[in-house]
């Protein structure tokens, strides 16, 4: 795993991640202001405020794991999903995959919270797979990259309110179903590295974050 990826594609790499970190503030933001309260009031700005430490951590993370350098990392500042901003119920429609149809309801509390749990299990999912993807890629130790990933996983998952300690193994299993198997069935058209390298960061983080299944 040693040879890089040229910087456009490092650039991709990155929107694949920061895309996904986006739908967990914004998801993050709702879940920890409840699902009762309504979306014009809840702040963006004050979530990130909060949680100030646990995101630098976790864009460091990132950033090991990609290895990106800082004009890579300097797309979030361009996303800005960081700064204030409104949250609507049609962006948490998106983000949670449609989950609900779109009408004059789909800001009322029970659909505020269906949303946020399917969009939490959404992007959370997607997320794992962009840093897999990066890693498999850009990462010089799968092991370490490994690590790097649970980190981001637990604390992305924390942020959005999954806070149980067998929260990144669940999230594991779901992008295992969901993800892997287009990566490596025969009528893949990934090649052969990228399949070995999914596999390789496939048994590691079952064996981090389930020892006695991953032996």
């Amino acid at each position: 795993m040693e040879d890089r990826q040229p910087i456009s594609s490092e650039t991709s790499l990155g929107r694949e991640i920061f895309g996904p970190l986006g739908g967990v503030v914004e998801l993050g933001a709702v879940a920890s202001s409840g699902t009762q309260q309504r979306l014009q009031d809840v702040s963006v700005g004050d979530f990130v405020e909060r949680h100030r430490s646990e995101l630098d951590r976790m864009l460091t993370a990132v950033r090991d794991i990609g290895d990106f350098h800082a004009e890579t990392m300097a797309i979030i500042d361009e996303l800005g999903w960081h700064r204030e901003h409104e949250i609507t119920a049609p962006s948490l429609l998106l983000w949670s995959g449609c989950i609900e149809a779109y009408s004059p309801s789909l800001d009322e509390p029970s659909a505020v919270q269906r949303m946020v749990h399917m969009g939490a299990d959404l992007q959370l999912t997607n997320l794992m797979h962009a840093l897999v993807g990066t890693a498999s890629s850009r990462a010089r130790t799968a092991e370490l990259a490994s690590e790097r990933i649970v980190e981001v996983m637990s604390i992305a998952a924390a942020l959005v309110g999954i806070r149980h300690e067998r929260a990144v193994w669940g999230l594991f299993r779901m992008w295992r179903v969901t993800f892997l198997p287009h990566v490596l069935m025969p009528s893949s058209r990934s090649p052969e590295l990228t399949k070995a390298n999914f596999r390789t960061y496939a048994q590691i983080l079952e064996g981090i974050l389930d020892p006695v299944e991953g032996a």
